[in-house]
């Protein structure tokens, strides 16, 4: 917090009862203050009372903060030490969680929510976190989860330890719950910071346009060809990758176009061929809503050759998963612009914000190619018959014709002809015409009352 700023709430409230741990504050640090001069509330949990845990009087002043904080319009940070509900309280303390999960889900996409998991986030610390919007986790001494060692124990005799169990490294990877891990405390406060620098306080107010200073998270956006089409189009030093470690075939993330805060969506041929799983279909749909609740435009960069294909996809629910794809890109009032790079095919170009969903605005690369599927699977099919008459030995550079005649159709002029781009670019024209585009939306925007919204 910014010097002398902080003022906190119900400072002297705790717990009685003889039987019940008690100390002002009920071990919970929550108030209102300034970062950077701009108005912030903050709550944090003190694990050197009771561990850190959730009593009833805690958590229903961390309620009343989330209360006040949704009010007034202030983004709230919480940092996280908590052992999980209060033993001793029993069901009380389970009641005010409960109250606590939703008061925090009805500030969603009203408020930015960031929270920390400095150590510990379990059970309904766990939950307050996931409701919100972005969460850090500490390496060295973060964790969640909702069953502890011992319980894990109880139920199915396995010892685990609390790092193997839910360290925050491990389900970065593994489910996307942390969308950012830092080394230690003082990394993760300082990514704090840089991500307010991004954020509008509320749903009703615009990202700020000043640059904050260069956090200390490095971010490598050279090491593919998607990557440095995103180097290229973005302001250097200013790109913030979400969830980088979890569905690496599609990145995301916040950077500035020309100064403009804007969220990118790119599929990353590199890993998966590209192709969208369903774990890609979650991490894409939850960051579009992000960006629409916050009014940032939004930048897709397609190139993928469809959703994930086979047996135990279907099974998994790709089609569910790839739904949430569509409703995110339909909902979102926010500007987008799509930029077709390479493949798009099928139902996933479809959903990586087409024309037909919504797109504002669509460019392509000249050699950028929209197709029902791969051409040569469309030309296996429609010149089956052509190809059984043909002598083997003809029938390689009979096929290749076919594809290539297809190819035709689905490249360059015929994608403007058909109204699947606004405009064909080259690439050292991209980041231009895309800045171009995304300010003159982006005013259009702002300008016709777009964010006022009850």
């Amino acid at each position: 917090m910014d010097a002398g700023s902080f003022r906190p709430i119900l400072s002297g409230v705790e717990q009685h009862g003889a039987d019940m741990p008690h100390r002002p504050g009920d071990g919970v640090v929550a108030g209102f203050g300034k970062i950077g001069g701009r108005n912030v509330a903050v709550f944090a949990h003190d694990p050197a009372f009771a561990g850190g845990s959730l009593g009833e009087v805690g958590v229903r002043k961390i309620a009343k903060l989330y209360e006040l904080a949704t009010r007034f319009g202030y983004p709230i940070i919480g940092l996280a030490d908590s052992s999980g509900a209060r033993i001793q309280e029993g069901a009380r303390s389970l009641i005010a969680v409960g109250e606590l999960i939703k008061t925090a889900n009805k500030a969603h996409g009203k408020i930015p929510q960031i929270n920390v998991i400095i150590a510990g986030g379990v059970g309904g610390a766990a939950f307050t976190a996931a409701v919100g919007d972005v969460v850090i986790g500490v390496a060295k001494t973060g964790y969640m989860f909702l069953h502890g060692p011992r319980a894990v124990k109880h139920a199915t005799g396995q010892d685990v330890s609390i790092m193997e169990l839910g360290s925050v490294k491990t389900l970065a990877a593994s489910s996307g719950l942390i969308d950012f891990v830092t080394e230690d405390e003082a990394q993760a406060i300082s990514l704090v910071k840089k991500l307010l620098s991004y954020l509008p306080s509320n749903y009703l107010a615009t990202p700020p346009t000043s640059i904050a200073t260069e956090s200390t998270i490095k971010q490598d956006l050279e090491s593919t060809e998607t990557r440095r089409l995103v180097a290229e189009i973005i302001d250097p030093g200013t790109f913030l990758e979400f969830k980088a470690d979890y569905a690496r075939n599609l990145i995301t993330g916040l950077g500035r176009v020309n100064g403009l805060v804007v969220g990118v969506v790119a599929n990353e041929p590199s890993v998966f061929k590209g192709y969208i799983d369903g774990k890609a279909c979650v991490k894409l749909s939850r960051f579009v809503d992000f960006c629409n609740s916050f009014n940032i435009p939004v930048l897709t960069i397609v190139d993928t050759p469809g959703f994930e294909p086979g047996v135990a996809a279907e099974h998994g629910g790709i089609i569910r998963e790839g739904t949430w794809v569509y409703r995110s890109y339909l909902n979102a009032t926010v500007p987008k612009v799509t930029l077709i790079a390479g493949k798009a095919y099928g139902g996933a170009y479809i959903a990586m914000c087409s024309k037909g969903i919504g797109a504002d605005y669509v460019l392509a690369l000249p050699d950028a190619e929209v197709a029902v599927q791969p051409l040569e699977v469309s030309a296996e099919i429609l010149f089956r018959k052509e190809l059984e008459k043909l002598p083997d030995d003809q029938k390689a550079a009979a096929f290749a014709q076919y594809v290539e005649a297809l190819r035709t159709k689905s490249r360059g002029d015929a994608l403007l002809s058909i109204g699947v781009a606004d405009v064909i670019v080259k690439r050292e024209e991209v980041k231009k015409t895309v800045s171009s585009v995304l300010h003159s939306l982006y005013d259009g925007y702002v300008k016709n009352s777009s964010l006022n919204r009850s």
